[in-house]
């Protein structure tokens, strides 16, 4: 008992310095000081709804509590920070923001907060020597604010000023400020200090992954030093909170079993004896069901609600369990289904638990009865249907089911070979092993290789561990454990071995692995094992027992597949036979469960130090444990124990974990389930997504995988202990495709379902043109030009740099004697803009002119000749593949569309064959032969990712581009092009040639076939005029700034689809991976836009270029005349779905004369002089 009771003589010292604390720090402020209520909760709601990056209704907040009180400085600050922070330019928020501090500081010249964002906001101007006076003048009020110091270092960096002494001070004073390395390495490397230069560097690359590291982001809300956090008035200390203690609570027996004599004689404790588990399935009445994200939003009170239930945390007001969102109970009770393994006569149970926690009846699901012997189980959602699925390890033969929505299992007979004769399955494992979006199965075997079943995402399996590179054919596999263990994004394998140390399995994508060398360690993990992040640096670890005798290993990890046993472990338990790992006091952190003769407790520090809390669990006399699960069963989010005891009467228990004093958590159960269209880009249940929470300080990371340090898999909600906090800041999710998403805030006390968010994360550059009012949205452009797509597995397609972007005459308008255009890079990818023209079109009003442009796939590439069109020639009629009539939306390009294709919900970009049938009557019967005719189609183009055109492709699936066909006097189609191509994103028009190849005449029937996901807005025939009046001029760019700008929002200006880019609300930041690579520095960039010469401006996300054009050299409109425009540009742009080509860095650049992308590095030729001098003036903006 003696470590036990100095772990609770630490916390009593823990807590009495927390009250200290807060009791030396803090004075009641007089009540004449305080400003009227209405003013307190105003300005309070508005600290809040900063919380939440809600600029727009804080500002409101604020300016409502100066409207009652005018002159109170820290408000007027505050209103400042909101409205900067907005950046709404038509209501000229940083003008008022910057009118707003002078006032204050006019009054008060000291005023710290109004000089210190003064100074921001004239850095973020570019003013950054007039920005110098009021750090020097903050830094003298507040000499140990590492931020300033940083601050400070920049402007004078940015002036050409030696700013080492600054920054080095910053590091001082803020060690775990990574920024501030990047820049010493920055400003030593100008200096030509290399070798001094290069430990920063490389200590930023080291810190940036810490979860305790901070960068400062200008301007970007919560990232610009804590002087430029809105404050609260009226605020009190919130009250101390002891450590809470766990404790088993009364146990509960759920089932008894007479063991035969030979079994009860296993109480000896043999370690070579099963130890048993379970896979536990949550399920949840149909009243309590959620969809996506709940509206659980903060709004300042503390929701769990009271009193504390027996547990002694409060009882959640509502609780979403995983796989509740298609299995609909019909009482009102939350069911578990427990697959026991391990169990004398291994049987499956279906419990129903009311809120109370108390078992009402255990029975066996009759179809799971004909099992024979299951040792171990994995539950997944392989179908993505919402609803899991099992499968089953057993000595009698392995089982898949597949669940249904009644709660039911149906067998899956045939779907997966059983291993090699003479082998025998130790388990299997649920894991997107290719990040494809489904899952595939991971089986190991002894006496025969492992198998791993790829998901064909059509209900079937092709079995490929031997190409992929994890079969093991000496067959001495027991337990698969996935992670990112060397900071790629994909899922690596750590392969624990009964009679030698693991295997290290690294990802290569397009199903293959590469085996890595762990370093000789000697790690043993026959046992068990589970891939956690331990330590609170952020990256995975890895914890082992095995070994003779068995034991505890904790081995840390570098982010870079590397293992060294942590020097801060000792778990010295002997007779250990299992562990399983969870938050069991909730504060944040992975504690380990150790289970022998008895069950003890490690409890984490948060640093990966574990203090012992011994015998917290026992045996009945005469029994022994023989299998544990920890998991929140009672409702309460503490994890309970699930008990298999083993003697002369065997049992199965619930022990219901209690904690003392109560605390708080909540639960998030990820889906990548998208709510409006029921399609995936990750699993349905959510494994390989990497959950963080942040409450105040304290962040803690979680991947979800369904392990717990056993042999089975199970589909449960990732428990975060917030110690006491009513709420989680914000919740990062990073998915298994790559797709970053954050959710804020978020209130303890409940499970919270989060869908992954499907925003448009890669496409092109988006165009916004000043149309005399406002930016207005035209389209995304040099999609053509993306680099490293995957067209088809193993085969990426060639970019297409030229793209001419048509713009309305109502679209452009000269500003100051310009046209303007905003181009700007909303998503997580890097544009590389070569050369940009405007074409001023001349022509008869009432004409339109379009380039030839398409996204050719196979079919010819378009010519980008202008036609110009004097008379639309439109169908008759339009009938769409469901025999709806369509023709009146054909008619005008104005988002109402012909049909809404049957959406392929696997892939994105993909539909069911849709075929538009479109009769032209007699329209033709004029047309002369050989007369020109062209086929033209406005609407947009879904585009498929990479990553979707892979896992299409496992599913014989692939690109069908539209195909016109001509309906035949004997009533049959005749194909005419079989490859028109496609449309070229957002809002575009396409045109396909079909001079010469349509029959002219009465009775001409046209269709277009595809699988794509298109919306057809407005579809006609042309037959362009001469070009005798029309005229062309060419404008080359007159000024181009390259400036970061934040994410133009995505809109939908009618409820319809696509969601459009809107220039008037931007947001600062988006949760986006970058590019690595050095990107051109802001600034004048028009040298790098008038050539096609491979002469790239580079644009990170959230960059933008303002171009102009010099309308003053355009000659005067003659009478009937208009001007329609054209944007020329030489462009390509590439994303970082996992499955693009070289998807982490700016490098390979990509040059005219390239045969493919990427390309062999023999291809590029040697850098020009030019190149170099454009490469050192220009590409200085380094992400590492």
């Amino acid at each position: 008992m003696g470590s036990l009771m100095n772990r609770r003589v630490f916390f009593v010292l823990i807590a009495a310095a927390v009250i200290v604390a807060f009791t030396s720090g803090c004075r009641p402020r007089s009540a004449a000081s305080q400003p009227p209520p209405a003013v307190v909760e105003a300005v309070n709601r508005g600290v809040a709804l900063m919380g939440q990056y809600d600029y727009d209704g804080a500002t409101q907040a604020f300016a409502d509590a100066l409207a009652t009180v005018p002159d109170l400085a820290d408000v007027k600050v505050n209103l400042a920070i909101a409205r900067f922070n907005r950046g709404r330019k038509e209501s000229a928020d940083t003008e008022q923001a910057t009118r707003l501090l002078e006032s204050v500081l006019q009054k008060e010249p000291a005023h710290l907060r109004a000089l210190y964002f003064k100074g921001i906001i004239l850095q973020h101007q570019g003013q950054a020597a007039e920005a110098l006076p009021y750090f020097e003048q903050v830094l003298q009020q507040r000499p140990q604010d590492g931020v300033a110091w940083y601050i400070l270092g920049l402007c004078k960096q940015r002036v050409g000023q030696d700013a080492e002494k600054e920054l080095l001070r910053a590091i001082e004073l803020r060690p775990y400020l990574a920024s501030a390395y990047y820049r010493v390495w920055q400003t030593l490397q100008a200096a030509g200090q290399t070798e001094r230069a290069a430990p920063y560097l490389e200590k930023f690359k080291r810190l940036r992954e810490h979860p305790l590291a901070e960068t400062i982001e200008l301007p970007q809300y919560n990232q610009m030093g804590e002087l430029a956090l809105v404050v609260p008035v009226g605020d009190t200390p919130p009250a101390p909170r002891a450590r809470a203690l766990y404790r088993a609570g009364h146990a509960q027996e759920i089932l008894a079993h007479a063991s035969p004599a030979s079994e009860s004689g296993a109480t000896s404790g043999d370690p070579s004896a099963i130890f048993g588990g379970a896979a536990i399935l949550l399920r949840q009445p149909e009243a309590a069901e959620m969809k996506g994200t709940p509206p659980a939003r903060d709004d300042g009170a503390a929701t769990p609600s009271s009193p504390p239930n027996a547990t002694g945390a409060s009882r959640p007001q509502q609780s979403t369990e995983r796989g509740a969102a298609a299995s609909k109970i019909s009482d009102s009770h939350r069911q578990a289904y427990v697959f026991l393994a391990g169990w004398p006569d291994s049987r499956a149970l279906r419990l129903k638990l009311p809120p109370e926690g108390e078992i009402l009846e255990s029975l066996t699901p009759p179809e799971l009865t004909g099992v024979d012997a299951p040792l171990t189980c994995a539950v997944g959602d392989y179908d993505n249907d919402e609803v899991p699925d099992l499968f089953v390890v057993a000595s009698g033969g392995n089982a898949l089911f597949r669940g249904s929505a009644d709660g039911a299992f149906v067998r899956v007979a045939d779907a997966l070979a059983p291993p090699a004769r003479g082998g025998t399955t130790r388990s299997a494992l649920w894991l997107d092993a290719d990040h494809d979006g489904d899952l595939d199965l991971f089986v190991c075997n002894q006496g025969a290789p492992n198998q791993l079943f790829n998901n064909n995402s059509d209900g079937t399996f092709t079995e490929i561990a031997a190409t992929a590179g994890v079969a093991e054919p000496e067959g001495d596999s027991l337990l698969v454990l996935p992670g990112d263990l060397d900071g790629d994004r994909d899922t690596d394998l750590v392969l624990l071995r009964a009679s030698a140390p693991p295997r290290l399995l690294l990802n290569e994508l397009t199903g293959k692995f590469r085996a890595a060398d762990l370093g000789g360690l000697a790690i043993r993990g026959d046992l068990g094992g589970v891939v956690q992040d331990f330590n609170g640096d952020g990256l995975l670890d890895l914890l082992v027992l095995g070994g003779e005798p068995a034991r505890l290993q904790l081995f840390t990890g570098d982010g870079h597949a590397h293992f060294q046993p942590s020097e801060l472990f000792d778990a010295k338990l002997e007779a250990l036979r299992g562990f399983r790992v969870a938050d069991v006091d909730l504060d944040g952190d992975l504690d380990i469960a150790a289970f022998g003769r008895e069950g003890h407790l490690l409890l984490n520090d948060g640093a990966g130090r574990f203090a012992l809390q011994p015998r917290v669990w026992t045996a009945a006399t005469g029994a022994e444990i023989a299998g544990v699960e920890l998991a929140d069963l009672t409702g309460d989010l503490v994890p309970d124990l699930l008990l298999l005891e083993r003697g002369a009467a065997s049992r199965v228990l619930l022990v219901p974990g209690v904690l003392s004093p109560a605390s708080s958590a909540l639960a998030v159960a990820p889906t990548g389930v998208r709510s409006r269209d029921k399609r995936t880009r990750s699993p349905a249940s959510g494994y390989g997504a990497t959950v963080t929470v942040r409450a105040g300080r304290h962040e803690q990371s979680l991947l979800l995988t369904g392990q717990a340090g056993g042999f089975c898999q199970s589909p449960l909600p990732l428990t975060f202990g917030l110690s006491g906090a009513p709420r989680a800041d914000y919740v990062k999710l990073l998915w298994s495709d790559g797709v970053a998403q954050v959710e804020q805030p978020l209130v303890a006390g409940r499970t919270h379902v989060v869908a992954e968010t499907q925003r448009k994360i890669s496409s092109c550059p988006v165009l916004f043109t000043w149309n005399g009012e406002r930016f207005e949205f035209i389209t995304d452009f040099a999609g053509v030009g993306g680099m490293g797509y995957l067209a088809a597995p193993g085969e990426y397609s060639f970019p297409q740099p030229i793209d001419h972007v048509k713009i309305a005459p109502e679209q452009l308008r000269a500003r100051n004697g310009f046209f303007e255009l905003r181009i700007t890079e909303p998503m997580e990818e890097s544009a590389y803009v070569d050369r940009l023209e405007l074409l001023a079109i001349d022509h008869p009003a009432g004409w339109a002119v379009f380039p030839d442009e398409r996204l050719t796939v196979t079919g010819p590439a378009p010519t980008r000749e202008l036609l110009a069109i004097e008379r639309p020639i439109f169908p008759d009629r339009a009938v769409g593949p469901d025999g709806a009539d369509c023709t009146d939306h054909l008619r005008r390009a104005d988002r109402r569309y012909a049909f809404e294709p049957v959406l392929d919900r696997r892939f994105f970009g993909f539909c069911e064959r849709h075929t538009l049938e479109l009769d032209f009557g007699d329209r033709l019967a004029a047309v002369l032969p050989g007369e020109r005719v062209w086929l033209f189609i406005t609407g947009y183009l879904e585009y498929p990712y990479s990553q979707t055109t892979y896992a299409a492709g496992q599913a014989s699936v692939a690109w069908e581009p539209i195909r016109v066909e001509q309906r035949q006097p004997d009533g049959s189609w005749r194909t005419i092009v079989p490859d028109a191509g496609a449309l070229g994103g957002m809002s575009r028009t396409m045109t396909v040639d079909l001079t010469g190849l349509i029959t002219s005449g009465p009775g001409c029937q046209l269709r277009v076939t595809s699988n794509l996901e298109m919306f057809y807005d407005q579809i006609f025939l042309g037959i362009p005029v001469p070009r005798e009046r029309v005229h062309v001029h060419a404008l080359p760019v007159a000024a181009a700034e390259l400036r970061y700008v934040g994410f133009p929002r995505e809109v939908s200006p009618d409820g319809r689809l696509p969601l459009i880019y809107d220039y008037q609300q931007i947001e600062p930041t988006a949760p986006f991976h970058q590019l690595r690579g050095s990107y051109t520095r802001y600034g004048d960039v028009r040298e790098l836009l008038t050539e096609f010469d491979d002469q790239f401006a580079l644009m990170n996300s959230g960059d933008e270029i303002a171009a102009k054009f010099d309308a003053t050299q355009l000659p005067p409109l003659p009478t009937g005349m208009t001007r329609s425009f054209v944007l020329v540009s030489h462009a390509y742009c590439k994303d970082m779905d996992l499955y693009t080509g070289t998807p982490q860095t700016l490098e390979p650049m990509p040059f005219r004369g390239m045969s493919r992308y990427p390309y062999p590095a023999s291809e590029r030729s040697p850098e020009t002089d030019a190149q170099r001098r454009i490469r050192e003036a220009y590409q200085t903006r380094v992400v590492p």
